[in-house]
């Protein structure tokens, strides 16, 4: 059809607009850019991961990626040695704020569909797109309206020291599968549970352990009561109703989450999350084995649940419940390390086959039961 002149400015002047889809998908946006790779053992597989701003990755948060994209080895370009790079790109993202982090895959055992291998291991190398080259701290990425972003650098260049916190209850057995704690009402004194470092020997993942004080590569708790201020002391808590019970600030953090095993199912976006700490008595100064402000591996952590959790609503308000309030049955727990590399009860090693009789993949199957 041809529309004169006139034909259109009449159009326009009635203010006239095509016709929109009010069910059209929302047009999505693409990131992309180049994976900088500071080091001197050959580049593997880099893992580039994208993370809600408001829901960072560990340490900082307790966010779980959104996408990812894959870059091959052999993408990389450069001497052999030293600054190398390669092109990575992430398309269909949404409007919003977003992190860039990276992971290159050393020993190449992450799978990103399992939780129990979607982490970092020893010896892996850790980035992130920052806010400039002389911060620590994650750049946030802002994307809308079909935004094509391609000049986003990510640095690879921090090398993972130490083992992810594989663990299982202390007491463990193939037929036990769950250790409980009684909480009957919020006056009472925190329960106590212990967990234990494990090797792991599985068809889909190896882990050395747990730490005998030879091989940093070994599975440990890297335990760390943190002195900012270099006064002796632990620092409080950053939880301020936690800060106000005296609670210490503590590495690693536990957290647990509330497992909907039960007829009566959670409602989409619902959820009960709480977080538990670490047993102020391991500091030195109560007898225990671990200097404020030094990091201490061990191989059991006592680890104190105060009988509080927040209730996530779907609209996305929340509320603190305290026992008996809390919802009774399966809680999973969750330990992230300060170098965020995490270990997660239960997890998927229960379905595959041992490699060696000291590991019990059953032992990975394992909750804490709230009674």
């Amino acid at each position: 059809m041809f529309i004169s002149g006139w034909s259109l400015l009449s159009l326009l002047a009635c203010g006239w607009s095509p016709p929109l889809d009010p069910d059209a998908a929302q047009v999505l946006n693409s990131l992309s850019g180049t994976v900088v790779y500071s080091g001197d053992a050959e580049p593997q597989t880099v893992i580039v991961l994208l993370f809600a701003a408001d829901d960072p990755p560990p340490p900082a948060g307790t966010g779980s990626p959104v996408a990812f994209s894959t870059v091959p080895a052999d993408a990389f370009t450069g001497d052999g040695a030293g600054l190398q790079s390669a092109p990575w790109a992430l398309s269909r993202v949404p409007d919003g704020d977003w992190l860039v982090t990276a992971m290159m895959d050393m020993d190449g055992d992450f799978h990103p569909l399992l939780g129990s291998n979607a982490g970092a291991t020893c010896g892996d190398v850790g980035g992130a797109h920052l806010q400039s080259l002389g911060s620590a701290d994650l750049g946030v990425v802002r994307v809308e309206g079909g935004a094509l972003l391609d000049d986003i650098a990510v640095l690879v260049a921090n090398t993972y020291p130490t083992e992810r916190p594989a663990w299982q209850f202390q007491a463990n057995a193939v037929d036990q599968l769950a250790a409980a704690v009684a909480l009957a009402d919020p006056s009472d004194d925190a329960e106590l549970f212990t967990l234990s470092s494990t090797g792991v020997a599985s068809e889909v993942l190896q882990l050395s352990g747990p730490f005998d004080g030879s091989e940093l590569c070994d599975t440990a708790f890297w335990v760390h009561f943190v002195d900012a201020d270099a006064d002796g002391l632990p620092d409080p808590h950053p939880e301020p109703a936690y800060a106000d019970l005296g609670i210490p600030y503590a590495w690693p953090r536990v957290y647990l989450q509330y497992l909907d095993l039960s007829e009566e199912q959670l409602a989409s976006g619902e959820a009960y999350v709480a977080e538990a700490i670490v047993n102020p008595l391991l500091i030195d100064l109560y007898g225990g084995p671990v200097p404020v402000g030094v990091p201490t591996p061990l191989t059991q952590l006592s680890v104190a649940f105060v009988p509080a959790a927040q209730h996530l609503l779907p609209d996305g308000s929340a509320e603190l419940l305290q026992a008996p309030e809390l919802p009774v049955g399966a809680w999973s727990v969750t330990v992230v390390a300060q170098t965020g590399q995490t270990w997660t009860l239960p997890n998927e090693l229960a379905a595959f086959q041992s490699t060696d009789p000291s590991f019990a993949p059953a032992s990975q199957a394992q909750v804490l039961v709230v009674q």
